[in-house]
């Protein structure tokens, strides 16, 4: 169910997890937040430690927000799952994922199913992934990956004990 918070919403919402510390799971899916929404959660998880759980999934988050996100997950210690599956974040937004992945140590969880992401970007997150021991769940169905990023994603995460590939 929808509350259409959109990104003015977020922003309240942002202003809010800056000063959080109950708060550790926060779902959103499916409210209008596109990419002024995303980067202003962004900015707010970069302080938040308390937060283990964020949904964002089926929003209008592209590129932009998700490098937003990509920005908290270099220095957020806390984050172990986050859905952002069914956005628009395209290429540049899987690369800018990849880079936060290969430095975060701590997600353990990724949705990123339906976002259109193409061989491209499946090679940017199999790049992060090859150094990246923490993650053990990746969706990443419907995205128009092909044999060559598929095979990619296999390669980056073969012989991990226990790993969950969706694609």
């Amino acid at each position: 169910m929808s509350n259409n918070i959109g990104d003015e919403g977020a922003a309240a919402l942002a202003s809010a997890l800056r000063v959080n510390g109950v708060l550790t799971n926060l779902n959103l899916f499916y409210n209008s937040i596109g990419d002024e929404g995303a980067a202003v959660l962004g900015k707010a998880l970069e302080g938040n430690a308390v937060l283990t759980s964020l949904d964002v999934g089926s929003n209008n988050i592209g590129p932009g927000g998700a490098a937003a996100i990509a920005d908290a997950l270099r220095v957020n210690g806390v984050l172990n799952t986050l859905w952002l599956g069914h956005n628009n974040i395209g290429v540049e937004g899987a690369k800018a994922i990849g880079g936060a992945l290969a430095a975060n140590g701590v997600l353990t969880e990724l949705d990123l199913g339906g976002n259109e992401i193409g061989d491209e970007g499946a090679t940017a997150l199999a790049s992060a992934l090859e150094v990246n021991g923490v993650l053990k769940n990746i969706d990443l169905r419907y995205n128009s990956l092909g044999d060559e990023g598929k095979g990619v994603i296999r390669d980056a995460v073969s012989g991990r004990e226990g790993f969950k590939l969706e694609m």
